[in-house]
């Protein structure tokens, strides 16, 4: 109730000037009018002066004034340099013959090709696998306690590769596996750093995040191998396949997407049988079995075909 008084006593004494006479009532109406009207004629002003001045374009990338300079691309294709490997009959030396290029400019090599702008997108990833070491970094025992699963360390000094194998991999997923290290070094002769590494070369992860984590956890050891997930610290390397797997006949991923797309070409969609198509390995992930639940069946015809390519896994 004390405030409610006191609100009204305030109220009172603010009005009560403008409500003892009429005329001082006419004149503060006419004044709010005034002052109202003024500032709607001011707003126009100001507006009509906004649309209709020329505006200072801000230089960015994007400026249709200042457009980014498009990459001239060369109409006649790159030649594509090819650097054999020739290591074959697995010599009793395990090493390769030395008559390949040993020298490679870069410069010279792309001088036609526009250089980027920025790095490509997928570089990001480089820094979500080294994620776990960002703080520690990376030590020899760290790395020696990456053995107990891999299939082979390989080790870069100058340059040149050296590989200790400790158990066979499963057909020559090694082989491959190696021979694109090999590529890598030949291409970029003497820009290959140092380095210490150990190599995994089974389908499934095995450092696992939650054996490290915690306050007293160690730092997770690091293995390089071909599949990763969200629950695993695998550091993902690229598929052998992409450079062969000649135990299905699967050539490199250049010249088999290229007779993929000459197959493709060979019957329209429209004239093509209905069926969804998978043939691989279904032990290797629970995804993959569920799959084989849509096969066809005496209950279901979901127009999928799929088969089961169970490889067996033989050390000599």
């Amino acid at each position: 109730m004390r405030e409610q008084g006191l609100v009204g006593h305030f109220t009172e004494m603010i009005w009560r000037p403008f409500m003892k006479s009429s005329a001082k009532s006419s004149t503060l109406l006419l004044v709010v009018i005034f002052l109202f009207a003024g500032a709607f004629v001011s707003m126009r002003s100001v507006t009509t002066n906004i649309a209709s001045m020329t505006i200072a374009p801000i230089l960015s990338t994007t400026s249709h004034k200042y457009p980014q300079k498009q990459p001239e691309i060369s109409k006649t294709p790159r030649p594509k340099i090819e650097i054999p490997l020739n290591c074959t009959d697995y010599n009793p030396t395990h090493t390769c013959p030395t008559n390949y290029p040993t020298t490679f400019n870069p410069e010279e090599d792309d001088q036609d090709r526009p250089s980027p702008s920025t790095c490509p997108e997928y570089f990001r990833w480089i820094h979500e696998d080294l994620r776990p070491w960002a703080q520690t970094g990376i030590t020899r025992e760290m790395v020696d306690r990456a053995k107990r699963t891999a299939n082979f360390r390989l080790v870069i000094v100058k340059g040149k590769a050296y590989v200790e194998k400790y158990q066979k991999s499963f057909q020559t997923r090694d082989v491959f596996t190696l021979w694109g290290i090999l590529q890598l070094l030949r291409r970029y002769p003497g820009r290959v750093p140092d380095l210490d590494l150990m190599f995994d070369c089974v389908d499934w992860p095995v450092i696992l995040s939650k054996a490290y984590s915690g306050p007293n956890a160690t730092s997770p050891p690091p293995l390089f191998r071909y599949c990763g997930d969200d629950s695993s610290l695998d550091i993902v390397f690229p598929d052998w396949s992409f450079w062969g797997w000649p135990e299905i006949n699967i050539k490199p991923w250049v010249p088999l997407m290229k007779e993929l797309e000459e197959g493709n070409n060979r019957a329209r969609w429209v004239d093509r049988e209905p069926y969804a198509y998978w043939k691989g390995n279904p032990v290797v992930a629970a995804t993959r079995q569920d799959l084989l639940k849509c096969n066809v069946s005496d209950q279901q015809e979901w127009n999928a075909r799929v088969y089961a390519q169970v490889c067996i896994f033989l050390y000599i």
